[in-house]
């Protein structure tokens, strides 16, 4: 291993992400209860899900390991890109679902982008696993680029497709998100830039942009990840354009209410992480995700937000070796 490896903060944070990767990452697998009462159909009303949050630990393991190849990092991303690939939905084209076995709850651009991101990075024989979701996600943008978050094809399973349809009209709505668009984009970058590169919905992002350069994420907590995702596809598109800037503005400072995700998010110094690693080299699990109940009527009736010390712990850590990762 290099030598960034010698800091004993970043080295316990390796044992203890190393450790939960070995034991299949048990701590970033979300479970949420979704009553029958209330208009759900899954078999349980407890539904799991863990493959969007194992995508993304595999891209992050690839970040961590990018420097000097570190082999064991590695092999656990490939475990990752393996683990997503198997799970990919048989009576869905569009591919992969957060809660797999929730009939209400659709594939979504987001799951398709972290899957197609980290199979171009380290296992590229999973990619035709791809091809299906991106036609249908393709297939539903519009003139301005955006595409809405939740996938539904005319191909899917005729049963789940009409529990789909009812889940989006009645829980979920079915929007175009910056955050997810962000994501999205990225990915099909990372696959052709030469032929995605002039389907970017850059206008449209920058509508939705807020006035001090920070976006406002759906389904994400806080404002730095969705900000981090939407100006990293702004510096890597149009690096000199106003909006890049703002953002640049925005997660150059970090607000006295920040948690340790928006300050390993942010551009700001990294140097108040150190004080809030726990003893076992974690960090303190940081609100991540977030599912606002009641969108389609306009009126968010609550809002149930996740979180996750693994998650936390992979973004803090590569903050700590790359502060601009």
């Amino acid at each position: 291993m290099g030598s960034r490896w010698s800091d004993s903060h970043i080295r316990q944070a390796r044992r203890f992400l190393l450790a939960e990767a070995a034991a299949g990452f048990p701590e970033a697998r979300h479970d949420m209860r979704f009553p029958h009462a209330t208009g759900f159909t899954g078999a349980e009303e407890r539904q799991s899900g863990d493959v969007f949050a194992r995508a993304v630990l595999g891209g992050l393991l690839l970040d961590l390991a990018a420097d000097d190849g570190d082999a064991e990092l590695r092999h656990f991303a490939r475990q990752q890109a393996d683990y997503v690939a198997a799970r990919r939905l048989s009576d869905c084209a569009g591919g992969w679902s957060y809660f797999p076995e929730l009939p209400e709850l659709p594939p979504d651009l987001d799951t398709l982008a972290v899957a197609i991101a980290l199979f171009s990075r380290v296992a590229p024989q999973h990619l035709p696993l791809c091809r299906k979701p991106i036609e249908v996600a393709l297939a539903q943008r519009a003139p301005d680029g955006t595409i809405p978050t939740f996938l539904i094809s005319a191909d899917d399973a005729p049963g789940r497709r009409q529990a789909m349809s009812r889940g989006t009209q009645v829980f979920w709505g079915n929007t175009p998100d910056a955050e997810v668009l962000a994501r999205f984009y990225r990915s099909l970058l990372m696959l052709d830039r030469e032929r995605y590169a002039s389907l970017v919905p850059l206008e449209w992002l920058a509508s939705r942009q807020e006035p001090d350069g920070g976006w406002a994420a759906s389904w994400y907590a806080g404002r730095y990840y969705g900000t981090r995702l939407c100006a990293d596809l702004f510096e890597l598109i149009a690096p000199d354009a106003f909006a890049t800037a703002a953002a640049r503005g925005f997660l150059g400072k970090v607000h006295a209410d920040a948690t340790a995700m928006d300050i390993a998010l942010s551009d700001a110094p990294k140097e108040p992480l150190r004080a809030l690693q726990d003893a076992d080299g974690g960090w303190p699990a940081s609100p991540w995700i977030q599912m606002p109940m009641g969108r389609p009527a306009g009126h968010v009736t609550r809002t149930i937000t996740w979180q996750s010390r693994t998650i936390t712990t992979a973004h803090c850590l590569r903050a700590l070796i790359d502060p601009r990762a």
